[in-house]
């Protein structure tokens, strides 16, 4: 059986200002080198094993994840995926959440965005390639809200578009590779 745990990136000061990042490269901000640090302890005192280590080439998720590496001592590479980017938001990157933002996701009504189902097809093959490469490992996935709330939203768990997932949230999955199939063994929406 091989593991994925999945990790939504560290704070950002966009995060902070209720920005949709979108494909916009904003780094981390104090708060979230902290909650990666602090997600790299939660995974130490919970004896987690990484043998892999698979990224967003996005700098808040790439950071995260060499963060937690680097907390964690592991000698592993991070190999980025660009399967893993975050959604393009279209029109709305780079604006501030307004009232209507929820709805407009899930009605895929935001001109140049990224429709939900190319989303979910998107990261189901991507984590579905990442798992048969990875046979029988324990793979950290950094990434971004919704590429893991794509994942949870396929999952049928009770996870929609407008759940709020909380930065260094974290989510663990096995794959059983006799049916290609994932099976969702926790799902949080706050850090840790």
């Amino acid at each position: 059986m091989t593991k994925i745990t999945i990790i939504r990136h560290g704070e950002t000061d966009a995060n902070k200002q209720m920005i949709v990042q979108g494909r916009l490269n904003n780094p981390l901000n104090s708060t979230g080198i902290s909650q990666a640090i602090q997600a790299a302890k939660y995974f130490s005192h919970h004896c987690y094993q990484i043998d892999v280590i698979v990224s967003s080439p996005l700098i808040r998720a790439l950071r995260t994840a060499e963060l937690i590496r680097e907390e964690l001592k592991l000698p592993l590479d991070i190999h980025e995926d660009s399967e893993l980017i975050e959604r393009n938001f279209g029109e709305y990157d780079g604006k501030k959440i307004q009232e209507d933002y929820q709805e407009q996701v899930l009605l895929n009504l935001i001109p140049g965005m990224e429709k939900n189902h190319e989303l979910e097809h998107r990261v189901i093959t991507s984590l579905t390639r990442i798992a048969l490469e990875h046979q029988n490992k324990h793979i950290l996935v950094v990434a971004h809200s919704h590429v893991i709330k794509a994942l949870l939203v396929q999952m049928n768990i009770g996870f929609e578009y407008k759940t709020f997932l909380a930065n260094c949230a974290i989510s663990t999955l096995e794959f059983d590779h006799e049916t290609n199939q994932f099976l969702v063994t926790h799902a949080n929406t706050s850090p840790f």
